[in-house]
């Protein structure tokens, strides 16, 4: 996989998920809470700020591939990183979503603002095309900042 992260910086890597996981590709802020089998992170590529991915270290395509013990590992770094995220007050409500496309279980957590709901409606067919509309729109010196920003204070919170 080749992409260009939000800072414009171009990477190649041949799993996404490994190249997290073992730290050779850093998104935007750096990782914001690691635990035993998952890592927390700004999605490296969408510009919207606080758009979360928990993405497990090993190569699994889905949650029913996850031991008990992971699956509440993972419920717990979910539930977390939404409380987290609900201290944000311009954070209408969150899309989680769960894809079995990629050879590592990512969790995309969406925060939709009321800009975003004026601009698309609020089902899961405007996920893409509000994807493609913030990596169009919003890769700016600003966004990258509340970005950066957003990334330091869920830092702050869910690694008390």
């Amino acid at each position: 996989m080749e992409g260009t992260d939000l800072l414009g910086n171009y990477f190649k890597v041949e799993c996404i998920g490994c190249a997290l996981a073992d730290k050779s590709l850093v998104p935007v802020g750096g990782i914001i809470k690691e635990t035993e089998n998952f890592i927390l992170h700004h999605d490296p590529e969408v510009p919207i700020k606080g758009f979360l991915i928990i993405a497990s270290k090993q190569h699994i395509k889905s949650i029913t591939q996850l031991s008990k013990p992971q699956a509440i590992e993972f419920f717990e770094l979910c539930y977390k990183a939404r409380v987290a995220l609900s201290s944000f007050e311009d954070i209408d409500e969150c899309a989680l979503i769960q894809e079995e496309r990629s050879s590592h279980f990512h969790f995309w957590i969406l925060p939709k603002y009321k800009w975003l709901n004026d601009l698309f409606d609020n089902s899961l067919s405007s996920l893409r095309p509000i994807m493609k509309y913030a990596e169009e729109n919003l890769k700016t010196e600003k966004n990258i900042e509340d970005i950066k920003m957003c990334v330091e204070r869920l830092k702050l919170i869910l690694n008390e």
